[in-house]
């Protein structure tokens, strides 16, 4: 009899479990992944995005302008199933995670009290509206990483449904920039790969739909610095070569890179992130910021 090829879900939770039994000091924050994930995969789908007007040229002169085939501004999102997918996220992880509880009884109870509207939250967080998104956790006390984190994966599944509908319109090879060419958005991780027999292809993993695109080796994804002398990278002897941090001496700015050749194996950069939370410690503690925010935040909760 065939083994059933897990699923997509399947196969995230299966790399988190695994994780978990190599690094135990993470579990917690893998967990609270998972939780994350289930919800979200039960709710995708509901979720039906509207059709895009763009075409293959139309497309082609956006992408060597420079500009992503979609501005997260226009990303519609159905408000009803990103707040239920909100709340059911929220749940989920009140129920198991006793540290975060009592930070999302709070955050449930300044929903109740009109303290803050989640839609407008997820308008801000299209708009990249950070200054808004600042203010909440000084006028609420409540914790913003948190409910940022909260909020932007209950909107994850609208980028990926998006990206799934206009990868197609990417040609990559003329793409070689720090932003993701589906969604403008900034990238999570990088990856280090063999393509068509050439070593060590860097790719960039977008931090909202996950789309996957090329980058120059030696280059900044954040500032665009490619002056080699203020660009480096560093490794634990525990993960060897299969994962490192780069940093830029320009902008004191680091992305996480995963070598796929090192690994060779099945990974999902989201559950790699959160699996290497060891290596964001090592990093800020030497100075170095990370591109995008990240469970570094989250993890104040829990001092």
């Amino acid at each position: 009899m065939k083994r059933k090829k897990p699923n997509e879900l399947d196969r995230i939770i299966q790399r988190i479990d695994v994780i978990e039994k190599k690094r135990p000091s993470h579990k917690e924050v893998l967990e609270f992944l998972k939780d994350i994930v289930k919800q979200q995969y039960k709710i995708k789908p509901l979720i039906n995005v509207e059709a895009v007007d763009i075409n293959k040229e139309m497309a082609r002169l956006q992408l060597r302008e420079g500009f992503s085939l979609i501005d997260k501004k226009d990303i519609k999102l159905n408000m009803d199933t990103a707040t239920t997918l909100f709340k059911k996220i929220c749940r989920a992880i009140q129920r198991k995670n006793k540290k975060i509880a009592p930070e999302i009884k709070k955050i449930n109870q300044a929903l109740r009290k009109n303290e803050i509207e989640l839609e407008e939250i997820f308008k801000r967080l299209l708009a990249g509206d950070n200054g808004y998104l600042d203010s909440i956790g000084e006028k609420t006390g409540l914790n913003k990483w948190l409910l940022i984190s909260l909020a932007k994966s209950s909107i994850i599944p609208f980028f990926e449904a998006y990206a799934d509908r206009l990868k197609g319109y990417v040609e990559l090879e003329p793409w070689f920039r720090s932003h993701c060419p589906v969604c403008g958005s900034e990238p999570l991780m990088g990856e280090l790969r063999t393509v068509e027999g050439v070593e060590g292809v860097k790719f960039l993993v977008c931090s909202s739909c996950s789309y996957e695109w090329r980058f120059k080796r030696l280059a900044c994804p954040f500032c665009g610095n490619s002056n080699h002398e203020k660009l480096r990278y560093f490794h634990t002897d525990a993960d060897g070569k299969a994962y490192r941090v780069d940093v830029c001496e320009e902008c004191k700015k680091y992305i996480k890179t995963i070598d796929l050749r090192e690994l060779r194996m099945d990974v999902i950069p989201v559950v790699e992130d959160m699996g290497t939370l060891h290596l964001d410690i090592i990093a800020q503690k030497e100075g170095y910021k990370r591109g995008v925010s990240g469970i570094l935040e989250i993890e104040e909760l829990e001092e």
